[in-house]
């Protein structure tokens, strides 16, 4: 009894342990792939709304806003006057994600980045 006494908090630990850290990196894995289909999106449709409608049905909170950027020199995914295509590149930060187990803290920053090659169609 006093030995189950003894190892029961640590596993306790550990449980929660677990539970939090797969929780966070699915929620991770989520907004990745969201910043990845906007950024997907915005090479083919050249439109930042599209580009937010896809990150949403991606997964990421209609109630967040991705923040795209362009390669320096460029402003939208068209081509430039030299003929060439830059890159476009989505962020998704949602600074105040509920953690599922809350052993770790009730809340924490989640943040999903894609890069995309600009081509023509």
């Amino acid at each position: 009894m006093v030995e189950f006494a003894l190892i029961v908090p640590f596993l306790l630990l550990l449980i929660c342990g677990v539970i939090d850290f797969g929780e966070r990196y699915k929620t991770s894995a989520q907004y990745n792939n969201a910043a990845f289909v906007a950024a997907r999106s915005m090479t083919i449709e050249n439109n930042t709304t599209k580009a937010k409608a896809a990150a949403v049905s991606a997964g990421m909170p209609s109630s967040l806003t991705p923040v795209i950027t362009f390669t320096s020199g460029y402003t939208s995914c068209a081509q430039a006057s030299d003929g060439t295509f830059g890159n476009v590149t989505v962020t998704i930060t949602n600074a105040s994600k509920a953690s599922a187990t809350k052993f770790f803290g009730t809340t924490y920053s989640v943040t999903g980045k894609a890069v995309a090659r600009c081509s023509g169609t």
